[in-house]
């Protein structure tokens, strides 16, 4: 029972660890959130089931480190701004904040202690040791660790490339370092201990809990939840046989959130050979074209993914997003209009615009533009100020009653 009891609670925290990712995620602009099932709860819709969830419990079970699961896939180029951006990766510890917050609760009221019969107390304390070491661990700015996500956003775009390079070993090195240096795993038990403390959890409950955990017959009890679980994704994994292309598509979304560009864009080519006509993967495809500046490439996948889906706004988007930087402003100015006209309240879609008049020398149909983005959006007027697309029109009185007015 107390095996049992650990597992399912530690398996609803990893849900809302993800679900807290994709919920703001939708607020800060990535609706795309909703249609891939991340806010349903449900496991089975993560981007990889296998990493958020079965991996985490294994090493749970192996060794009761509390190891993270990948997060799920969010399309930052849709994200409002770099705050946004930062608060989607806080999002997930934070979700497990509130969870060891609501498990300490009894302990809070007196209604557990460390002298209490049964394991139900025992292995409530275990489970709020998991939970606030799931944090200290999360927060660590290592890719692709949340803490990393935070503040990877206010990197310069060189040193996240650096940074992302190593992320696909983070996790083996952490285990690594927890299972292999004492001094290092002791030094972060203690400090967790700490903060359990302070949390009124006994320590010595958390002990108990842990020897109830690590009893033979808790993992035995385990291992059948592990194969129900291997069961459910084999389900699923059935379900999918119709659609040989999704299991390509899903690794390219795994490796785009790693910022793996060039192996993403392998992974959606594979997809695609199978099935040339799921316009998502011609649009993630792009994304990791764009990433690396190859914004000619990235055209051809976007106009493939309007081809099939004419009123796919976001490829719209980025496609006068890719044209833009090729300077291309006549291009990107009408690839704009067409994404507005499927949806007008994209500020950052108005404020691009505005960029594009500006270069060209229209300086009130720029304002124009701005005003529109600005409307939307009021944080865009802060950058306005010292954007230099805006150069031409930073003397001019309507850009200063625009960009001033409080």
């Amino acid at each position: 029972m107390a095996g049992l009891f650990v597992f399912c609670g530690w398996m609803v925290s990893l849900c809302l660890h993800e679900f807290g990712h994709a919920v703001v995620a939708y607020f800060g602009g990535d609706t795309s959130v909703k249609d891939k099932g991340y806010l349903t709860l449900n496991p089975l819709n993560y981007t990889d089931p296998g990493l958020s969830l079965l991996m985490p419990m294994i090493f749970l079970v192996m060794g009761g480190i509390a190891l993270p699961g990948g997060a799920v896939y969010i399309d930052h180029s849709k994200l409002r701004d770099r705050r946004w951006d930062s608060a989607v990766s806080a999002a997930g510890p934070f979700a497990n904040v509130l969870v060891t917050l609501a498990l300490a609760i009894p302990f809070w009221l007196g209604w557990v202690t460390v002298s209490s019969e049964g394991w139900l107390g025992q292995s409530l304390a275990f489970l709020i040791f998991l939970q606030i070491f799931a944090v200290v661990l999360n927060l660590l700015p290592i890719p692709p660790l949340d803490g990393y996500g935070i503040i990877r956003p206010w990197l310069p775009k060189s040193l996240q490339q650096q940074f992302n390079k190593l992320g696909r070993y983070s996790f083996w090195f952490i285990f690594g370092v927890l299972w292999f240096v004492p001094a290092a795993s002791q030094g972060l038990f203690r400090f967790i201990y700490q903060i359990a403390l302070i949390l009124n959890i006994p320590p010595e409950a958390i002990q108990l809990g842990s020897v109830l955990f690590t009893q033979p017959a808790t993992k035995l009890a385990l291992i059948g939840g592990f194969f129900a679980f291997l069961w459910l994704i084999k389900q699923k994994g059935n379900q999918q046989q119709h659609d040989p292309e999704l299991p390509w598509f899903y690794q390219g979304n795994k490796l785009l959130e790693n910022r793996q560009y060039d192996a993403a864009i392998a992974a959606y080519d594979k997809g695609i050979n199978l099935n040339p006509n799921l316009h998502q993967s011609w649009y993630n495809r792009g994304l990791c074209l764009a990433e690396l500046h190859q914004f000619k490439e990235a055209i051809t996948s976007y106009q493939k993914a309007i081809k099939l889906k004419s009123d796919f706004y976001q490829a719209w988007q980025a496609l006068g997003n890719s044209f833009y930087q090729l300077q291309q402003y006549a291009d990107a100015i009408n690839a704009y209009d067409k994404a507005l006209q499927i949806e007008p309240n994209l500020a950052n879609t108005w404020y691009n615009r505005a960029c594009c008049r500006a270069l060209q020398g229209h300086v009130e149909l720029a304002i124009d533009s701005l005003k529109q983005a600005i409307d939307i959006n009021s944080n865009l007027r802060e950058q306005a100020k010292t954007d230099a697309d805006f150069e031409l029109m930073r003397n001019t009185v309507r850009f200063h009653l625009l960009i001033d007015r409080v």
